[in-house]
């Protein structure tokens, strides 16, 4: 196992450690380290494909989501006062069963994916971006918590991120940017959500929000 099979395998065991966790914080601790895994990948791929345009989208995935992203939510459900996952649509031990299953059908998926010139091996990447999406959808289905369903939308982007990565050796410099600007605003936008419903409704259950009314 290489460096960079070892940084993918670590970003896809983050993904099935948080489906197993219902602590908020330790979540957000786990998306935290599964992406400085993806920003390490990308100086990787900089260094090693001489891709001198992704070493800014390195630092800004670093800062912006890493640091910035993880710790605004951290603060959210601090200022909220809520810490762990009220319930879950299915059991913890289910779900983490599941993402498993779904590892290894993300295996299975990019064995069928064709290899790009000059990449000796897209396989293992490929088994992380498609295991973080079908993770985080999984993650998003089955939590009740706003806070969770946020961390399952970003969990689903880094997917994305990481099959364009390490299948196409990553998007234009401009775009990438603009999707991690785009990411932090959306986040920014559902952390104020939460305080709204928080407020109203006193509690962030989503599946409570069925019972409104007009």
């Amino acid at each position: 196992m290489n460096f960079i099979e070892f940084l993918e395998i670590t970003a896809s065991m983050t993904a099935i450690f948080m489906v197993g966790s219902g602590q908020l914080r330790f979540n957000l601790f786990l998306y935290s380290v599964q992406t400085v895994m993806i920003a390490m990948l990308t100086l990787s791929f900089a260094a090693s494909f001489k891709e001198d345009h992704l070493y800014p989208v390195a630092i800004a995935i670093l800062m912006i989501k890493a640091l910035g992203v993880a710790g605004f939510l951290r603060w959210v459900t601090k200022k909220i006062g809520v810490l762990n996952d009220t319930g879950t649509m299915v059991p913890i031990p289910v779900s983490m069963h599941l993402s498993i299953i779904l590892f290894a059908a993300a295996f299975m998926l990019s064995k069928q994916l064709p290899h790009l010139p000059g990449i000796n091996n897209t396989v293992g990447g490929g088994t992380a971006a498609i295991s973080l999406l079908f993770i985080g959808i999984l993650f998003m289905l089955t939590r009740k918590v706003a806070v969770s369903q946020v961390i399952g939308f970003l969990t689903m982007e880094n997917g994305i991120y990481l099959f364009a990565l390490t299948q196409t050796r990553g998007m234009p410099n401009m775009i990438e940017l603009g999707i991690i600007l785009d990411v932090l605003v959306a986040v920014m936008i559902a952390g104020l959500i939460i305080f709204k419903i928080k407020r109203s409704f006193e509690h962030i259950d989503v599946t409570l929000l069925r019972d409104l009314r007009d």
